[in-house]
């Protein structure tokens, strides 16, 4: 969607905001709905805007939830001056992408019991770890602010409070950030507006990412057909340690 889509958009969007108060709705778009991944993608970033019937005090918060699926958490231990992965902790249905932005700070928008129930937050999240691991309730703690840590340092979580700008209780705007190592899937995106910390509408829609060019073929190659990619990738190996060994030799 090119700029004079959104100045079209955003003008339709000024004009018949006033329906909004009589249907109590969220009108929202984004400046792009399908991101595509390339082998040379260093990230994107995506304009969120729209119009909603606000009063004074009124809040949004923006949450845009990746796919779901196995996270792992691993713990490393000096072992005779080696860094070793010695214990691991799966996480079973954790977003592998997860960005919250607020108008101002969660915790005056929301209390704590609405945030669990929500999972507003990034410590509000219902994940669950793998069955059948083994872990003291305070071992539990410890590996769940790992994972909250961890995805943080990659970037692929992140609170952003204070980001979502209003305008005259009518319009707002909020900026989304992918990083280079996002993962491909559907991402939805809820766009939640809150009076005296009561849910008053929302709106939700779709991003979709997806890879392209080379590294899409290499993708689809190894999930449809992963006991061939690991042979080759194996045999690819093998070649270049070879090829190297040889190179070295005749220097």
């Amino acid at each position: 969607m090119n700029s004079i889509s959104h100045i079209f958009i955003f003008l339709f969007i000024f004009i018949f905001s006033s329906d909004l108060k009589a249907q109590n709705q969220i009108v929202a778009d984004l400046s792009q709905d399908n991101v595509k991944i390339s082998t040379d993608f260093l990230g994107a970033k995506i304009l969120l805007f729209g119009a909603y019937d606000g009063e004074k005090g009124d809040d949004i918060i923006v949450v845009v939830t990746g796919p779901k699926g196995l996270v792992t958490v691993q713990k490393k231990e000096r072992i005779l001056g080696i860094w070793v992965n010695t214990q691991k902790v799966n996480y079973i249905n954790a977003p592998k992408y997860l960005n919250i932005s607020s108008n101002r700070d969660i915790n005056q928008i929301l209390n704590q019991k609405t945030r669990k129930i929500s999972e507003i937050g990034l410590n509000n999240l219902n994940v669950r770890i793998q069955p059948g691991i083994n872990i003291s309730p305070q071992n539990e703690k410890e590996w769940r602010k790992a994972l909250t840590r961890n995805m943080l340092k990659s970037k692929l979580w992140s609170l952003n409070e204070n980001s979502v700008t209003l305008n005259k209780d009518a319009l707002f705007r909020s900026y989304l950030t992918l990083p280079s190592n996002v993962p491909t899937g559907n991402f939805d995106v809820k766009i939640l507006h809150y009076r005296n910390s009561k849910l008053i509408s929302k709106e939700t829609s779709t991003i979709n990412v997806l890879k392209s060019g080379i590294s899409a073929e290499i993708y689809n190659i190894a999930q449809n057909y992963s006991t061939l990619y690991g042979i080759f990738a194996v045999l690819l190996a093998v070649l270049i340690g070879w090829a190297t060994n040889l190179i070295f030799r005749k220097m």
